[in-house]
């Protein structure tokens, strides 16, 4: 399941919960589901990289196909930074992975915009700071329908600005996009060097909505860790932001939150986000 990332990527799975059936009103869905996920993560380890939940599904089954359409609105893309991204994309295709585009972006060296053999895609760019072998995970990339919509609500989770970028081609994203107009807004959180790299579609128009069931192919959902679920979700609650589900409790034995708290919200075009109970206090050293 989680292969391709873990040899060809060069990240490093630290936890896995095997297949087993559990309530799926967690995730919005009626009655038992039965899914395993396998958690992974840069070889920074826990304590700085984001993580990346590959998800396997068998009841229910799988459904759609994973967007390869830069202008969706969405979730697109995870991006991966590597030392000689172009000896990467080599050793990628070798595995399955198909080559969509490539190019160059005027916030990045060499860019390129791969499908993995399932069909998620990834942004392979480079980076001469990632020591030689070695990977980071370095930002999601979504389509948003309205910036001036979407900026606020992000800066409200808690991301800062980083720049904003004036795009006439995307050629690095597609081969059919040499000609289009993009606004990027890139921002990240105060302590993590990942980023959100959010794209507004002028021409072509961005188009279509994020889908609504965990059970899509493709990317879906993002976390975020909070100290305190419940807290922080009357907090948002408050301050006018709605949310999907209230925070509920799930055990996670043997691990440093055996007793986490979640809930669920959705960014302005429909993006889910969960707020993950993860206190700083429980993984500093010693």
């Amino acid at each position: 399941m989680s292969n391709f990332f873990v040899e060809g990527l060069h990240l490093k799975e630290v936890m896995r919960n095997p297949l087993h059936p559990s309530d799926g009103s967690l995730l919005g869905i009626d009655g038992e589901i039965v899914s395993g996920a396998a958690f992974l993560y840069d070889r920074r380890g826990p304590r700085t990289s984001p993580s990346v939940e590959v998800q396997e599904w068998v009841s229910p089954k799988m459904v759609g196909r994973p967007r390869q359409d830069p202008t969706e609105i969405g979730m697109q893309a995870l991006g991966i930074a590597v030392r000689r991204a172009s000896r990467l994309v080599e050793s990628l295709r070798e595995t399955g992975a198909s080559l969509l585009a490539s190019g160059g972006t005027p916030w990045t060296g060499e860019w390129f915009t791969v499908a993995d053999p399932n069909g998620v895609v990834l942004d392979i760019v480079d980076d001469d700071t990632v020591p030689a072998d070695e990977s980071r995970i370095r930002h999601l990339r979504i389509a948003v329908s309205d910036l001036e919509r979407s900026v606020p609500w992000y800066r409200r989770m808690g991301f800062l600005e980083v720049d904003r970028h004036e795009l006439r081609s995307a050629s690095f994203l597609s081969t059919l996009l040499d000609s289009a107009r993009v606004t990027v807004q890139r921002m990240r959180l105060p302590d993590e060097s990942c980023e959100v790299v959010l794209m507004q579609w002028h021409y072509p128009v961005g188009h279509g909505r994020h889908p609504d069931v965990a059970n899509h192919a493709g990317l879906y959902r993002t976390a975020v860790g909070v100290d305190d679920t419940r807290r922080s979700y009357e907090d948002f609650l408050a301050a006018g932001v709605e949310f999907v589900r209230p925070p509920r409790e799930v055990e996670l034995t043997g691990t440093k939150v055996p007793d986490m708290w979640i809930c669920f919200l959705d960014d302005p075009d429909g993006v889910p986000f969960e707020f993950v109970q993860r206190p700083r206090s429980a993984f500093r050293p010693g």
